[in-house]
This record gives structure tokens, sequence and C-alpha cells, in this order.
């Protein structure tokens, strides 16, 4: 028998959560967190307690109640009994959060696989995060207590000791793997991510296409088509697709934002500033391009500068950090002392994390000093939790802030959006919009479908799923938790 249960993205964007149950072969599709069920209940300072934390999702709804899945160290500390694993794999479609934040709750024996680019955006994710989940790549024993080395007595294990790395795997797009007899094909589709993944799946009673998140207006718009063409060579039963923008009509193409961004710069006598989501290397490209064109240097963060360092090792396509026309911004942090002549350098870096000091020393970094007195020689990233920079940079009259990131489409991203405009208000900054989606439109998913013709639609992914039953007979509005059985 073959089924599907869905867990997360059931009547709401993002979440995915999908158990495939094949002849006793289980795989999980994604295991991300759910953003409107996470902001009923936490918030930055309001997070899940370390100590409870998989009784203080699973109360709040964000994580099913499944058996053999969950890290032991999490579950023993509870004082739960030891559960045999029940989960053969993991198909990871991308690294966003709301597909891949929860993996760090899986039980470390667990197989993950994911694409290159995937794994280094995770890698990234965890090295230069902070907080108390994240970690994807390793899996950090906690809970445990290990001797002293003065054989005094225990102590808490920690740091590299406590690591270990999870068993994940990282596949070609276009070649088949097997997880038990289950065979599987990657397909790379479009997205506002590299790496971003679908999956022809061939189970006993029928093929499985499960799209992750797609989209035909971005730089790789030919990965998606090739995509499709193969699903349709392979023959699919199941199409798990994902409905983003059900309802909505095509917005604003890569291509549209690299000539209006590219305009908005042009005209811009001062400083430009913009604001992308930090991940987001095909409009990081976009900006790339703008800045060669437009000759001005693109001056970015340093988690910036570890991911594209990182993605440079696995041969991919993105500027390198030695790149002369990028440079990398040195924000004032703890103690404020860069920039500053009267502590030296060994001081200096104290206010540095490990992994940023190697940056500091670029000659492509910059300091505030440095943006501040040639304001037209910059493209400068500022995210939404770096707005405080333009106090020490103070950009002058005749400089612009171009927004590149979705418009807000609830409370709390209403409250965050307004909050930038006050800081932009506080220094008579301009705002442009200008942005394309991550997602295909509603006439493109459907047109897919049709090319496809799958004898089951689950939409998935979407607050709009009646859409989908309104246009294709065969479209399953999805009750989540419930088993759908293939046969």
């Amino acid at each position: 028998m073959t089924s599907l249960t869905f867990y997360g993205g059931v009547g709401e964007i993002g979440g995915n959560k999908i158990l495939v149950e094949d002849n006793g072969t289980r795989l999980l599709l994604d295991f991300g967190m759910s953003f409107n069920q996470s902001g009923k209940y936490f918030s930055e300072f309001l997070q899940p307690r370390k100590c409870n934390c998989i009784e203080d999702l699973m109360k709040t709804g964000l994580l099913p109640d499944l058996e053999g899945v969950y890290r032991q160290d999490y579950l023993c500390h509870l004082r739960k009994n030891k559960q045999d694993r029940n989960v053969d794999g993991v198909l990871l479609s991308h690294a966003h959060a709301d597909h891949a934040a929860y993996t760090h709750f899986l039980r470390k024996d667990i197989p993950i696989y994911m694409s290159p680019e995937s794994q280094v955006i995770l890698q990234a994710l965890e090295d230069t995060g902070s907080g108390s989940f994240l970690d994807f790549i390793h899996h950090t024993e906690t809970f445990k207590l290990c001797a002293k080395k003065n054989g005094t007595g225990k102590k808490r294990l920690t740091g590299e000791e406590a690591k270990t790395e999870r068993p994940l795997q990282t596949f070609k797009f276009g070649e088949k793997f097997n997880v038990d007899d289950i065979e599987i094909t990657p397909y790379e589709v479009d997205h506002s991510l590299p790496g971003a993944t679908a999956f022809i799946i061939h189970a006993n009673e029928g093929t499985i296409l499960y799209t992750g998140d797609l989209r035909f207006h971005g730089y790789k718009q030919k990965e998606t088509k090739r995509m499709i063409e193969e699903s349709i060579k392979e023959g699919v039963d199941v199409c798990i697709i994902e409905g983003t923008n059900a309802g909505k009509e095509q917005g604003q193409t890569e291509e549209d934002v690299l000539t209006k961004a590219g305009a908005k710069v042009e005209e811009t006598e001062k400083l430009v500033i913009v604001n992308f989501p930090g991940r987001d290397l095909a409009r990081l490209q976009t900006f790339y391009d703008i800045s060669k064109k437009t000759e001005r240097k693109l001056v970015l963060t340093f988690k910036q500068a570890y991911l594209l360092e990182l993605m440079s090792k696995i041969g991919k396509d993105y500027p390198n950090i030695d790149d002369e026309n990028i440079g990398f911004y040195a924000e004032r942090k703890s103690w404020g002392l860069i920039g500053r002549d009267d502590y030296p350098p060994e001081i200096i870096s104290q206010d540095y994390f490990k992994w940023e000091k190697k940056y500091l020393d670029l000659p492509n970094t910059f300091t505030h000093k440095d943006v501040t007195e040639k304001q037209s020689n910059y493209i400068f990233y500022c995210d939404y939790f770096q707005l405080k920079n333009l106090i020490d940079i103070n950009p002058a009259p005749k400089s612009n802030y171009i927004r590149s990131v979705c418009e807000p489409f609830d409370e709390e991203m209403l409250f965050d959006y307004n909050r930038v405009k006050n800081w932009l208000d506080l220094f008579s900054l301009p705002m442009t919009q200008i942005h394309a989606s991550g997602h295909a439109n509603e006439s493109r998913l459907f047109d897919m479908l049709k090319k496809i013709d799958p004898t089951k639609i689950y939409p998935i992914h979407t607050d709009s799923p009646e859409a989908f039953s309104e246009k294709f007979d065969n479209a399953v509005i999805i009750e989540k938790e419930k088993k759908y059985e293939l046969g």
C-alpha cells in the first residue's frame, strides 16, 4: 500500500511536512516550520524552551506527534522511552525555513537527501546563525554529562566533543537514487533560493511528483521547464504541487527587477541602499550585475561573504569574495571599535565572532567611514535588522532605498514594514518597491498541471486550495493528518 499524510502546509503557505508510506518504507517530504502557527505562540524573544522543546512544539501544533522521528537526546531528557527509528529518510526540497527548519528536531540517524546548494546554505546558517535550534548539518548532543579531565566529577558535554555529523546525502540533479525500493529522481527548479528541487518518486502504487517551491520567471526557468518535460515522460499519477500564488496573476520577473532597479540606481546621485532576502543569490546576482553596469560596488554582509565562499567550493557561478565589484561591510558591534585608530587590531577584532574575523582584513572590507565618505560609489545592502547602521553612515540627500522583498501580508510584517518606513523618514530616504516572487503564478501552475495531467492533484503550501478544485475535478482539498491512499 502507498499513502500520503500531510502534517503541514495544509491551507497555509509553508510548513511542509508530508509522510509517504510505501510497503514499509517511510519518507518525509520536507520538515519545515509553519510561520502562521509559530507566530500565534512564539516571537523573536519568546521561543520554545530547549529543555522542553519537543513538547512545547507539539502542544502548540508545530510538530506532529510521530514516534521514532525525534531526537533521542531531547526525548531522554524528558524521561521518554527510547524509540526505534521509524522514518527511512527525508527528501529536502530546499533550505528555506518553512521547508527545512525543523530538521533540527529529527533524530541523528535519519538520512536527509538534498542538493549540494541546500547543504551549503544550511551549513552557513548553522555556522553563522545565533539561536538554540540551528543544528542542521551536525547533531550536537545536548543534556549529556561527561567526566572532567581532572577526574573530580562530571560536567556538561559541550563544544566539538558533543558534535557529530548527520548522515546527509547530496544528489546530482537528474540522477536517480534509491531509498530502500523506492526510486527517486531529483530535478532542479527555479526558485528564489539556490538548489531548489522537485522529486519524481516511483512508489509501488503510482508515481508521485513533489514540486517543492518553483517559478518560471527567474534565471533558471529552463530547469523548471525541463522538470515538466521529464514528468510528462515518466508519467505522473499524483502531483503534490505548491500553490503560493494561486489566485494571483504574474507579477514582476527577475529581468524586470534587473531593469527597473538598474534604472533607479542610474538616477541616484548618492548612496543606494537595498534590501533583498540575504540568501537569495539570484537577487544578489541581479544587484551584482547592476553594480558592474553602474560602476558601483555592491557592499554585502559578512554572512553573505561566508555563503559565497562556501558556494565557490562546490563550483557554483556566483561572485567570489575577492571580486572587484563587491565588498563587505564591517558593522560596528559590541564596543563598536571598527574604524578607530586608537585601539590595536587584536582588540578591535574581539568585537566579532570567530568566523567573521578573517573578513576584517580583506582589502574589499569597508567601514562606515568608507561608505560615508564616498556614498556615490556603493550599493549598500541593509536588511531589516541592520537599519541601525544607517545612523553610522548618515545617508546624504539624493540617496535612495530599494526594497526588493515581498509586500507585507500579515499583521506582524505590517508592523515591521511601518518600522522600516520610520527609519527611512528619519533620514528622508525615498523608498522604491521592486520585487519578483519566488513562486509561480496561478496560470503557470495550471498550465503545468494540464501538461503533466496527473490522476490526482494535492495542492499544498497555499491558502487558496479551492482555486485548484474549482479548475480541476481531480484536485483534493487536503485534510491535515488524514491518510490518503494511492491505490
